[in-house]
């Protein structure tokens, strides 16, 4: 059995169980969360030109804006094209923490309480390896499937990959959008599943248990966020 770092990687799509299994003898969480930070660097660098531009178009109409000094949305507009190299790495890894200190990290604490609050024999450090193993799903293969995505099409739209894409014209500024994406991504709920799996398997609960422990707390987390993005547009 390939319990290497790279081994757990393929394992991750094509074996999860077995995977799962392995983190719960020996988490090494911090692996998944440096290649989450790297990836995300990367990926973050490479899409600001396109991404910064477009967030700032959304928020042309929003009240804050609106409210800001004359000249304040062309002066953001002018500096979101016009980056340095610095600036863009600056913003990168300010992204990167703000992904795994503030995104992936807590959630990963929450449903390990959680998990263990509804009889789950583990350990806090196992959790964590869960919740950083599955991680890499939404925040690590899903970069990797958009980011093509979004530079081929020069447009962050074009990654979206769940119910979003249905919605006919959506964009940022459309609240359905908005819940769409965050409720109906397609890694996002593949990570999940391979966490229930996790959990059920390491901390030996029923599959039901395990998923509701999972997925109770996840709605009202990713809720927050939501609602940070509905504002930002208002």
């Amino acid at each position: 059995m390939n319990d290497s770092f790279f081994g757990r990687l393929a394992d991750l799509i094509v074996k999860p169980a077995r995977l799962m299994e392995n983190v719960g003898a020996d988490p090494r969480f911090w692996q998944p969360l440096l290649l989450i930070f790297v990836l995300t660097i990367v990926a973050s660098y490479l899409t600001l030109p396109i991404s910064g531009p477009e967030q700032i178009e959304i928020m042309q109409d929003s009240k804050a804006l609106q409210m800001a000094p004359a000249g304040t949305w062309q002066e953001m507009y002018d500096n979101s094209l016009d980056m340095t190299p610095g600036q863009l790495f600056q913003q990168s890894l300010g992204a990167s923490l703000f992904t795994t200190l503030i995104l992936v990290l807590p959630f990963s604490f929450i449903i390990g309480f959680f998990v263990r609050m509804s009889g789950g024999k583990g350990t806090m450090r196992q959790a964590l390896g869960l919740g950083m193993w599955a991680a890499l799903i939404p925040f690590g293969v899903s970069m990797l499937v958009r980011l093509p995505l979004i530079l081929a099409t020069e447009s962050t739209l074009s990654g979206n990959i769940g119910l979003a894409a249905l919605v006919p014209n959506g964009d940022m500024s459309m609240p359905l959008y908005q819940v769409l994406m965050t409720y109906g991504d397609v890694f996002t709920w593949w990570g999940l599943i391979v966490l229930v799996v996790g959990y059920r398997d390491v901390f030996h609960l029923p599959t039901r248990t395990a998923a509701i422990s999972v997925i109770l707390p996840w709605i009202p987390l990713s809720s927050v966020w939501l609602g940070v993005s509905l504002l930002a547009t208002m």
